[in-house]
């Protein structure tokens, strides 16, 4: 059962994109919106589908807590555009929920107030189970402790609920990561979970005013997701805290993926990636070796 936290403090985002509904991850994402709506948790989803009643379907089982919009492929390319598009939205609805002050501030700076009062969650859309820990997520950062909150996976569940590829390619590449966050000070004060990240989880939270630094990030990979906070971190004194979850992830998605040569190799490219991208962003004096720069544009 989803816990509970202010949910006109809170919003979470996602990004979609499905050729038709036979994709077993459109089934997933609907199920997101279902529990989103139970668990009166406001989420925002961006969809590059081509098909628009995939986007009605979308809003349908939201029943209000759902907001959908179309991806603009022209201002927004690829996944990190379509998720700059939905956090874009998420600080508008957020500011339109909590905006009951009746004071002189201009627009912007009433939106500023408005969001320092609360918390973005991205995650994938797959990632149903997030929604059922937002409570421990979120709140950290509502009550002021941290500006990020980055989700830990519980260990066991981590190993019995993935591919056991994506398990070890991701245990994998959150070693190598924090061996690298390490050398600066703002993650080594991180006091969850033994001062590590799990890089490769995916879902990370913040405090909303601090959108612009996701808003104004230009890269269109997976590194939209983290160097923004990396850079905040490094540069700005932002506070990062890890949180355990004792996240499950659907069986479809193992069912799916583990054994498959597709899905390793995906795996494989996504480390290549992102061990440039991000590990650039955290100072590896490697980084821009592991993959074709024609590969990471694409």
């Amino acid at each position: 059962m989803a816990t509970s936290v202010p949910n006109s403090k809170t919003c979470v985002v996602t990004v979609t994109y499905y050729p038709d509904t036979t994709d077993v991850r459109y089934n997933l994402a609907l199920q997101l919106c279902q529990l989103a709506h139970r668990s009166q948790t406001h989420l925002v989803i961006v969809d590059g589908s081509p098909s628009p009643s995939i986007r009605e379907e979308f809003t349908t089982s939201g029943n209000g807590y759902v907001h959908v919009f179309a991806q603009d492929t022209s201002r927004y390319i690829g996944k990190g555009g379509a998720m700059r598009q939905a956090i874009r939205h998420a600080t508008m609805t957020l500011t339109e929920l909590n905006n009951n002050y009746e004071n002189d501030d201009s627009k912007e700076e009433k939106q500023k107030t408005i969001l320092h009062e609360c918390a973005i969650c991205f995650t994938e859309p797959e990632k149903i189970d997030l929604l059922n820990h937002m409570s421990k997520i979120c709140q950290p950062i509502l009550d002021k402790q941290t500006e990020v909150v980055v989700p830990f996976r519980e260990t066991s569940l981590f190993q019995r609920t993935y591919p056991i590829e994506q398990y070890h390619s991701e245990s994998f590449a959150s070693l190598h990561f924090n061996s690298l966050a390490k050398k600066y000070p703002g993650f080594r004060n991180n006091s969850g979970c033994g001062g590590v990240i799990d890089w490769h989880f995916g879902p990370f939270a913040f405090r909303g005013n601090l959108a612009y630094k996701w808003l104004e990030y230009e890269g269109n990979s997976w590194d939209a997701q983290f160097n923004p906070f990396v850079r905040g971190v490094k540069n700005d004194g932002w506070r990062i805290l890890s949180v355990e979850v004792e996240f499950e992830l659907p069986r479809e998605m193992k069912e799916q993926e583990e054994g498959r040569k597709e899905w390793t190799g995906k795996r494989l490219y996504q480390l290549n990636v992102l061990f440039d991208l991000l590990g650039k962003e955290l100072g590896d004096e490697m980084s821009g070796t592991y993959v074709p720069e024609h590969l990471v544009r694409n």
